[in-house]
């Protein structure tokens, strides 16, 4: 099955979950070189400043600048790298509730957060047992829906939001206020467990590192504001003049306000990449603030679940599901919809901050009309202000000086759960126009039609062919099309397991001589393809090293060091060969297999599985074929 935590956050509007939702890690090695021309370009402000002016002067000529007393960093704001903020995705920072100085509990002793999401199992079962029997037995709603909507709410309480878009309780983000130089064991381990990048730190030191944590259900502004002022402070700390910020996923959503409030931030910043940014929100949860779900016949008793769950499961919910009758079915979701609404939509700004601009005059009109609904009103329409500026804000900060990145997956279809699924290109969750700053790409799964011609709109090199040759992508529309990358076939939860992806980040961050898709066409051309290596990489290879070679028969031992250096060599090659990544890494778990060291699917088990999910699949189709779009108490046509 695919990651609970998938369907999890979908349904609950927590789209960008960068599998996971979206954990970062980057894996690679690369050279630092010197800072940007016109860095040294600066202005004295009073008698220190005009002081250290005069004492420094360019590194490029063997002299070297004076290093800052008060920094924090080894360097003293020195060195030629400039420290990074990561600005993560959905889902990628912990908040709790707190009850006085602590954090609450519930009766059985377990924190109640609000992200993960806290789930009273216990409670949630006495509260729906009676009624789901009571519904399954009578084949008659008798309040079951309204119950389910109330128990939905329960779950959900810890997140809601009051009328001017404050959180209801005491709900606390679990924050990293330093460098990761001066993160504890359990701190590191959740930053590089979300963001996995030892390899860069280990190139520019923990202290040029820093992890803004927020609260994915929280107020867009007030978070806004702190990332400014976490700018400042990380700048006070270095001792560097400038930095970089990498904005993944809802990240890009503050990156919005950011920019578009705070325009003085331009002269902090060194470089900017996005990574799949939600800057004009997803088609998925616009559908939701307009209350539209995958409803439709065919998508309830047909698609939804196949394409949400792995293997056979996904077709026995197809059958399971009809146990319940159809106008249950129905109005189960209107409550879940409704409890979705009230509890998490309505009054988050940071959700609001991921309606597409196309949707928001009808999402607007539909929930937050009304005098009680004014001051949030007020707040979204500033963010919306801040959306449709998002390119000019862009163009703004490149005139400015700094360099800015857009790394963007696409042709994976979105996930099925809104009506709007099919229509455009998409990476399972973030419209392809959004995340890609308006280039144009065919549906997923079609290509450009016969004949199709760039449209050169953007282009700074107009003979620079940016067609991508699977010949779905028209980069040359998008606002960056010399300093996007894209990945064909790369989900979006999956992007932080993309190494590929991963070094490309670094590489950005790290080598100023890295200034655009023409750079490095040999390691990473502007058009590649998505893999995910992360079990690979921190799961079999470390177990294939550990391996005690004298304890193999020699045939087993050659075979082990075979498999392990196809994956090096897989590794090592980042313009993407799919099937190359499949066979090194079948060929890996084949031998550990064998040896003993991980357990494999056995052939029976394989088999079996087949076997499940064809005869599932073919009583699902014959289900929809010849029975029809209803429950199996229904009557024909219901």
């Amino acid at each position: 099955m695919k990651p609970a935590k998938r369907l999890t956050a979908l349904i609950l509007c927590a789209a960008l979950i960068f599998s996971t939702g979206l954990s970062v890690g980057f894996a690679d090695t690369v050279k630092a070189q010197t800072q940007p021309a016109g860095a040294d370009v600066s202005e004295a402000s009073s008698v220190e400043n005009a002081l250290s002016l005069l004492t420094r002067t360019d590194s490029t000529e063997g002299q070297q600048k004076q290093k800052k007393a008060d920094a924090l960093t080894e360097c003293g704001g020195t060195c030629e790298h400039c420290p990074t903020i990561i600005v993560p995705g959905i889902g990628q920072s912990d908040t709790y509730m707190y009850d006085g100085d602590e954090i609450a509990v519930d009766e059985n002793g377990d924190e109640i957060t609000g992200w993960p999401l806290y789930v009273n199992a216990n409670q949630a079962v006495k509260s729906l047992l009676v009624p789901l029997v009571k519904m399954l037995v009578t084949q008659k709603d008798n309040g079951f829906s309204e119950k389910f909507g109330q128990t939905l709410r329960e779950v959900l309480y810890v997140n809601q939001m009051d009328s001017n878009g404050e959180n209801v309780y005491d709900v606390r983000v679990e924050k990293y206020p330093y460098s990761v130089a001066k993160c504890n064991e359990e701190e590191k381990n959740h930053i590089y467990g979300c963001v996995p990048i030892q390899d860069y730190t280990a190139q520019v030191g923990e202290d040029h590192l820093y992890y803004f944590a927020y609260n994915s259900f929280g107020n867009n502004r007030a978070i806004t504001d702190e990332l400014y002022e976490f700018i400042q402070q990380v700048k006070r700390e270095t001792g560097h003049d400038k930095i970089n910020i990498v904005h993944i996923s809802l990240g890009g959503t503050l990156a919005n306000s950011l920019y578009e409030y705070y325009p003085e931030v331009y002269s902090d910043l060194n470089r900017v990449i996005y990574i799949v940014p939600a800057l004009d929100g997803t088609n998925l949860v616009g559908d939701l603030y307009l209350g539209k779900f995958s409803t439709s016949d065919e998508m309830l008793y047909d698609k939804l679940f196949p394409s949400l769950v792995d293997g056979y499961l996904g077709y026995l919910i197809n059958i399971l599901i009809r146990i319940i009758p159809k106008q249950v079915l129905l109005n189960t979701i209107d409550e879940t919809l409704e409890a979705l609404t009230d509890v998490l939509l309505i009054n988050c700004t940071t959700m609001w901050s991921l309606v597409p601009d196309e949707y928001y005059d009808a999402a607007v009109e539909r929930l937050l009309q009304g005098e009680e609904h004014a001051e949030i009103r007020r707040q979204v329409e500033e963010y919306h202000r801040a959306q449709v500026n998002s390119d000019k804000n862009i163009l703004a900060m490149k005139a400015a000086g700094v360099e800015v990145f857009n790394v963007v997956d696409y042709d994976y279809p979105m996930y099925a759960l809104v009506p709007s699924y099919d229509r455009c290109n998409a990476d399972g969750i973030i419209h392809f126009e959004s995340t890609s700053m308006g280039a144009f790409a065919a549906k997923c799964g079609e290509t450009l039609p016969e004949g199709y011609v760039q449209q050169n709109i953007n282009c700074d090199n107009p003979n620079h062919n940016h067609i991508s040759p699977d010949n779905v992508v028209d980069a040359s529309v998008g606002l960056l099309p010399d300093h996007t990358f894209y990945f064909d076939g790369q989900d979006h939860e999956g992007t932080g397991r993309n190494d590929v992806i991963m070094k490309l980040a670094i590489e950005l961050m790290i080598n100023e001589d890295f200034t655009d898709v023409y750079s490095m066409p040999e390691r990473f051309p502007q058009f590649n393809v998505g893999r995910e290596t992360k079990n690979l990489r921190n799961n079999l290879i470390p177990k294939a090293e550990e391996v005690d070679r004298s304890t193999l028969s020699p045939e087993d031992a050659a075979e082990l060091d075979a498999a392990l250096n196809d994956c090096y060599v897989m590794l090592d090659n980042t313009v993407v060969d799919y099937q190359q990544y499949v066979d090194a890494q079948k060929r890996l778990e084949d031998i550990l297999v064998k040896i003993g060291v991980i357990e494999g699917e056995s052939k029976v088990e394989k088999t079996a599985g087949k076997i499940a999910e064809a005869l599932l699949k073919l009583a699902s189709d014959a289900l929809y074929e010849y029975f029809g779009p209803r429950g199996f108490s229904d009557k024909y046509g219901a």
